[in-house]
């Protein structure tokens, strides 16, 4: 069985219960999607998963768990001998006990637990203990007075359950950006409706992969809307020509993107628009020019990734997955971009050029 840990959940105070459920339901969906049988329980600020060992590969993926253990559940009597027979095959050059009393009316406190079966260990096999950089960590929780002990812990998305904050639409691309922050407004809590202006199929292939793999940090399959590039797009360019104004390309494709988009989220319902816009990455990109393509819908756009750099946006990447899916074969290059691109729009240049392509 697995120990389940959640963090910001814990300080939602009375509307803790309701994100607590909503991190057993998406738990159980997540299992039954992976082909696993599972039953669930939550005891006091913890989330209990009885499965099989291998299942720990799908709570890595739960957005709103911050770390799980396999571990052994006993009466704290049977702890010792426990731990005999099962740390035979150790022989770590240091350890710790780190006890943790989730129930403070247990009749022993965490650091005497520490004490006492640090002694045990010492006594049986003869290891060093290490407080501060141990090789072997032997974890126990004391939950509803009964043990919990395990041998390591693993990490998770961590954030809140998916379906707590609401829907957005995701502008996803061919490129390493979008991706990214669909997945950290997963880890927010909200659910996802992705949207491709394809420009080939390469590059819809690839927007299709990174879809299948942001389903996976889901509790349900995140929708794909695909839309051809040229099609909303080419007649805006033909236009940008003939008024020989090509270097506005850039700035009106994400213009009329976010126009599109904010139509179908109010269709799909999305309160919403997410970007992979990062400030002064691409031309488009620049604080003037976000002002002005925003202007596109009266929805919210959201920019999770604004402030990020390309290192740290590439390390969430192969964190989550997608890297790999990004380096692979190269998507098609975009026919309407232009040799000069405008880096400054204002609004009443904007204004001038939307009044020239719509007199």
């Amino acid at each position: 069985m697995f120990i389940v840990r959640y963090g910001e959940i814990g300080l939602k105070g009375k509307n803790r219960a309701r994100f607590e459920d909503a991190l057993v339901r998406n738990i159980r969906a997540a299992m039954q999607r992976a082909g696993y049988e599972t039953e669930i329980k939550k005891l006091r600020g913890r989330i209990m998963v009885y499965g099989p060992e291998r299942a720990g590969e799908v709570l890595a993926r739960v957005p709103g768990v911050v770390s799980y253990s396999w571990a052994e559940e006993m009466e704290y009597q049977e702890v010792e001998n426990y731990l005999e027979r099962v740390l035979n095959g150790y022989s770590p050059e240091s350890f710790k006990v780190e006890a943790h009393r989730i129930d403070k009316n247990f009749y022993k406190t965490s650091p005497e637990i520490n004490e006492e079966l640090g002694a045990f260990i010492v006594d049986k096999f003869g290891w060093k203990v290490n407080l501060t950089n141990p090789e072997l960590i032997i974890g126990i929780e004391i939950i509803n007075g009964r043990a919990y002990v395990f041998l390591r812990s693993e990490s998770g998305v961590g954030g809140l359950p998916v379906g707590t904050a609401g829907k957005l639409l995701l502008l996803i691309s061919p490129g390493m950006d979008s991706v990214v922050a669909g997945f950290m407004m997963l880890r927010r809590g909200a659910t996802l409706h992705a949207l491709h202006f394809s420009q080939g199929p390469v590059g819809e292939e690839k927007v299709r992969r990174y879809v299948a793999l942001l389903s996976d940090y889901s509790p349900e399959q995140v929708p794909l809307t695909v839309i051809s590039h040229a099609e909303i797009f080419e007649s805006v360019v033909d236009k940008l020509k003939a008024k020989h104004r090509p270097e506005w390309t850039c700035v009106m494709c994400k213009y009329t993107m976010l126009q599109e988009a904010g139509r179908i989220a109010e269709r799909v319902g999305a309160l919403g628009i997410v970007t992979g816009d990062s400030l002064g990455q691409v031309a488009s990109q620049t604080l003037q020019n976000m002002r002005v393509e925003s202007t596109g819908t009266a929805l919210p756009i959201y920019r999770p990734l604004v402030g990020m750099d390309k290192v740290e946006i590439e390390r969430i990447a192969r964190k989550i997955g997608s890297f790999s899916i990004y380096l692979s074969e190269k998507e098609e290059e975009c026919p309407f971009r232009p040799r000069h691109v405008i880096t400054e729009a204002t609004p009443q240049k904007f204004a001038g050029i939307l009044s020239l392509l719509n007199p």
